[in-house]
C-alpha cells in the first residue's frame, strides 16, 4: 500500500472519529439542556415540548408536531405544533403511520400517493423524520419537517433515536417523581379526611351522650341545690340558738337543756351532717362525669402515657352510664392486680365507649347484662366486653369493621365506630376480634401490648382493613 493510500485511510479514519465525536458532543449538549429542562418543569407535556425545542439545536428542521396516542383505540391528541394550522396534516400523519409507528425517514412527502395538503405552509414541507416516543405511562409520536427534499441523513436519525431514548427514559423517571408527589398529596388529603371522619364520629358520640349526661348531672345538682336551702335554714337555726345562748348567759334564767331542746339541737346537728355528706357525694358525682366527658372530648389524641385499664373503663362507663343503666346491668370481672399499659387514653376511651353503646343498643328491648373482664400476663392486657343482646348475623359479622357499614337504621349511626375502634387498637399494636350468635349475644375480645411501639401516624380507617381472624 502506497504512502498516499495509507494517508488517505488515516484521513478517512480521522473523519469517522471526528464525526463520532461531533455526534457525541451534540448528544451530550442535548442531554445537558434536557436535564436543565427537567429541573425547571413540573408537567410532562410541557417538558416534552421543551425537549423537542432543544432537539432543534442539533437537527435543523422547519416545523415539528408532537401528538399523544391512546394505545387502546389509536386516537390522538395534539400536544404541540410549530404551525397553528395543523389539524389537516395530523389526519394525513395518522394514515402515514399505519400499520406501525417505527422511525421513518421520508425523503419527499409529495411523492407519497395519498399525501394531500392544501395549507400553503405544510405544502412547502417536503422531508419528514418521525419516531415514536414512549414513557412509563404514555405513548407519543414526534414528527419533524424540512422544506428541503432528503434533508435528514443517517447522522440525524441516529442522533434523534439516541435523544428520544434518553428523553423517554428521563421523562419516565420524571413521571414517577410526579406520581410520588401526587401520591403523597393524596395520602395527606386522605389523612385529613380520615381525621375529620374520626372527629365526626366522636362528635356524634358526644351528641348521643349530651342529653344523658345532662340528666346524669341534673340529678346530683338537684339535691345539691335543695340541700343548700335546707342547710341555709339549719344555719339560721344555729344562729338563733347561739343568740339565745348568749342571752341566757346574760340573764342566767332559762336552763341550757331547755334551750337546746327548743331549737332541736341534736336534729340540727344530724341533719346538717347528712346534708353536707349528700352534697359532697353529689359534687363528686358531677366532678366524675365532667372529668370523664372532658377526657373523652379532649382534642389531643396523640398524648401517650401510662393507663390503668380498669380505671379507664370505669371512667368511660360513668360517661356512658345514662345510655346503659336503663337497658343493662354491668358485671365487672377485673383482674385482682392493676392492669397498666402504655397508650393514648383518649383513643382507647373512644373504643370502650363505642363497644358500650353497641352493647346497650343490642339489648335495648330488655334488661340485659354487659360483662366486662380484664386480665393480663407479662406482655399483654386482655379485655372482653360481652352482652346478651340480639347478636349479629353470621353473614354480616365479617363486615362490621368496614368503614360506613352499619346495621342501624338510616340516621342512627355513622358506620365508623367499629372501624375507628379497630384502627385505634391496631395503632396500639393490638388486636380486636368478635364472636356473636343471633339472639344470644356478642363478645368483643381485645388484646393490647403493655409496651406498644406508638408513632405519630394518623389513624387509617378507609383502607387496609384486614379480615377478622
Amino acid at each position: 500500500m502506497s504512502s498516499n493510500e495509507i494517508l488517505l485511510e488515516k484521513l478517512h479514519l480521522l473523519q469517522v472519529h471526528n464525526l463520532a465525536l461531533e455526534e457525541n458532543r451534540a448528544f451530550n449538549s442535548l442531554i445537558l439542556d434536557g436535564l436543565d429542562a427537567i429541573l425547571k418543569n413540573d408537567k410532562t407535556e410541557t417538558l416534552l415540548t421543551e425537549f423537542f425545542d432543544i432537539l432543534q439545536q442539533a437537527i435543523a428542521f422547519s416545523a415539528a408536531i408532537l401528538i399523544k396516542i391512546n394505545p387502546s383505540n389509536e386516537t390522538t391528541t395534539l400536544i404541540t405544533a410549530s404551525h397553528p394550522q395543523s389539524d389537516e396534516i395530523i389526519t394525513q400523519l395518522k394514515a402515514l403511520n399505519k400499520p406501525n409507528r417505527d422511525i421513518k425517514n421520508v425523503f419527499n412527502l409529495h411523492q407519497l400517493p395519498d399525501w394531500q395538503v392544501t395549507d400553503p405552509f405544510w405544502h412547502s414541507q417536503h422531508a419528514m423524520l418521525t419516531t415514536p416516543v414512549s414513557t412509563s405511562t404514555e405513548s407519543y409520536q414526534l414528527y419533524i419537517f424540512s422544506e428541503t427534499i432528503g434533508a435528514f441523513n443517517q447522522h440525524d436519525i441516529t442522533l434523534m433515536q439516541r435523544f428520544v431514548s434518553f428523553a423517554g427514559n428521563t421523562i419516565s423517571q420524571f413521571e414517577k417523581r410526579n406520581l410520588l408527589v401526587k401520591q403523597k398529596e393524596m395520602e395527606e388529603k386522605q389523612s385529613n379526611i380520615e381525621q375529620v371522619l374520626i372527629n365526626s364520629e366522636k362528635m356524634a358520640s358526644l351528641g348521643q351522650m349530651a342529653a344523658g349526661v345532662a340528666h346524669e348531672i341534673n340529678n346530683p345538682l338537684s339535691y345539691i341545690v335543695s340541700n343548700i336551702q335546707n342547710l341555709a335554714y339549719n344555719l339560721e337555726q344555729f344562729s338563733h340558738l347561739i343568740n339565745a345562748l348568749k342571752a341566757e348567759k346574760a340573764i342566767a334564767q332559762q336552763p341550757l337543756a331547755d334551750t337546746l331542746q327548743h331549737y332541736q339541737f341534736d336534729e340540727l346537728q344530724t341533719d346538717s351532717s347528712d346534708i353536707i355528706t349528700e352534697m359532697t357525694e353529689g359534687a363528686d358525682r358531677v366532678k366524675e362525669i365532667v372529668q370523664g366527658l372532658r377526657q373523652f372530648a379532649h382534642p389531643d389524641q396523640t398524648q401517650i402515657g401510662d393507663i390503668e385499664i380498669t380505671e379507664l373503663i370505669d371512667n368511660t362507663l360513668r360517661v356512658a352510664w345514662n345510655e346503659i343503666k336503663y337497658n343493662a346491668n354491668v358485671e365487672k370481672h377485673y383482674d385482682t392486680e392493676p392492669v397498666i399499659i402504655t397508650g393514648r387514653s383518649t383513643q382507647l376511651s373512644q373504643v370502650f365507649l363505642n363497644l358500650f353503646f353497641n352493647a346497650a343498643q343490642a339489648i335495648c328491648d330488655k334488661v340485659g347484662v354487659i360483662s366486662i373482664t380484664t386480665k393480663a400476663d407479662k406482655k399483654n392486657a386482655y379485655i372482653t366486653i360481652a352482652d346478651n343482646g340480639s347478636g349479629i348475623d353470621e353473614n354480616k359479622l365479617n363486615k362490621i369493621f368496614d368503614p360506613f357499614y352499619t346495621t342501624k337504621p338510616i340516621g342512627q349511626g355513622t358506620g365508623l365506630g367499629l372501624a375507628i375502634s379497630k384502627a385505634i387498637i391496631e395503632q396500639h399494636s393490638g388486636q380486636i376480634r368478635v364472636e356473636s350468635q343471633l339472639n344470644q349475644g356478642t363478645a368483643f375480645y381485645i388484646m393490647l401490648p403493655k409496651k406498644p411501639t406508638l408513632t405519630d401516624d394518623v389513624l387509617t380507617i378507609l383502607h387496609a382493613n384486614k379480615q377478622i381472624e
